[in-house]
């Protein structure tokens, strides 16, 4: 795929995931995806899949007259997502009912649940793994229940010195039944991988929105708010977080109180990145959020200057960049996120640079007596690489 076509690429993609009313003329963009030959429609599945909106893809463009075999290509993507999310969802059941029957608190992220209620269709979410929100009061608690449904943490370190971590990563392996034929398509050996959260927001040392959901549960304004904030963590290179904003909109945005809300943002040291989530989800749901709103959550001229710069003109551009953002240069997406000048803003900025040692430990998985080299590593192959982003986009 030539890289000067890729923002349009993504532009029609994005054109195509969002409800279909919303989305401009799907049928014109069909037809030139047609005129442009097979590598055109290859190029925009791969697309898709990278930017974890292929199934919701094939979704989205049922009512239009698609080739046969790209028609079939995305149905067969759509249900074997399907499949897979029925799976995780029935382990996600049955490491809810066992934390509950503990008397553990917990709160359901990102998972087939969310589909069901953004989508109304368990299987429109590209899911990869299960991601579960608990107090870290009860993470040691938590941590032994896991053990005991069949999860080994892959994030190494005692389970006391892991409180400041972000999230912990489990796995539970399983064989297939001896009576399950085994295929090229269905590797002898899979496994669950289980996300436990302890914050919700990247880079602070205190998290305001997980003390939200503590305190009240996931409300609505809770819930867009952390979908918001995915955007941020993912510095706005994945069009799934915005098609989950935009979604979020369309079917709860009437409800959302949005004083509390816009309270609550206002509290969050990233207020301007919420700002620019919903900015661009406005685009695709008109009049679901009040245009205070959106004026009270601008970023700075200087946070401003740092989105535009390294995002591009909007979310299409920033699908295109995806590479970059995913490096040093999605750094400047998190400063201008943030309010600058504030001192909130200056400590995101210290703590990317040198993160605690429980990030450290649960990024590299190096021990206790090995997390002096692993820092050393991190700042060899970041602060280069950051220089020569800063470099070239002054050049």
């Amino acid at each position: 795929m030539n890289s000067t076509n890729e923002p349009d690429l993504a532009r029609e993609l994005l054109s195509l995931c969002v409800t279909p009313s919303r989305g401009g003329d799907g049928a014109a963009i069909v037809s030139s995806l047609g005129e442009s030959g097979e590598h055109s429609w290859e190029a925009l599945i791969r697309l898709a899949a990278e930017q974890g909106v292929a199934p919701l893809l094939a979704v989205r463009t049922r009512h239009l007259r698609l080739p046969v075999p790209v028609r079939e290509r995305l149905e067969s993507i759509y249900s074997s997502n399907s499949i897979r999310n029925l799976r995780l969802a029935a382990e996600e059941s049955r490491i809810s009912a066992a934390m509950t029957a503990a008397g553990l608190r917990h709160w359901p992220l990102k998972g087939p649940s969310l589909s069901e209620r953004l989508y109304g269709d368990i299987g429109v979410r590209q899911v990869s793994d299960l991601d579960l929100l608990v107090e870290p009061a009860n993470l040691a608690r938590a941590d032994a229940l896991l053990a005991d449904l069949g999860y080994s943490r892959h994030t190494s370190g005692a389970i006391e010195s892991l409180s400041a971590a972000q999230e912990l990563i489990y796995v539970r392996g399983f064989s297939p039944s001896p009576s399950s034929p085994v295929t090229s398509h269905q590797p002898p050996v899979t496994a669950f991988h289980l996300d436990l959260h302890q914050r919700l927001l990247p880079y602070v040392r205190r998290d305001p929105l997980a003390a939200r959901v503590f305190a009240h549960g996931m409300t609505k304004e809770n819930l867009l708010l952390y979908l918001c904030a995915n955007q941020i963590t993912h510095r706005f290179a994945r069009l799934r977080y915005l098609c989950d904003v935009t979604a979020f909109l369309e079917r709860e945005g009437a409800s959302v109180e949005w004083d509390g809300f816009l309270s609550a943002a206002r509290r969050m040291p990233w207020g301007p990145g919420v700002g620019l989530a919903l900015d661009w989800a406005v685009a695709f749901a008109p009049a679901s959020v009040p245009p205070r709103v959106l004026q009270s959550l601008r970023p700075s001229p200087l946070g401003d200057l740092l989105l535009r710069r390294s995002l591009g003109d909007g979310a299409a551009d920033a699908a295109s960049r995806t590479r970059l953002l995913d490096g040093p240069g999605g750094a400047y997406v998190s400063l201008g996120s943030a309010y600058l000048g504030r001192p909130t803003a200056a400590g995101i900025a210290w703590r990317m640079m040198f993160p605690s040692r429980a990030y450290v430990r649960e990024q590299t998985g190096a021990a206790e007596d090995a997390l002096i080299p692993a820092y050393a590593s991190r700042l060899v192959r970041k602060i280069p690489a950051a220089l020569r982003h800063l470099l070239k986009a002054s050049s």
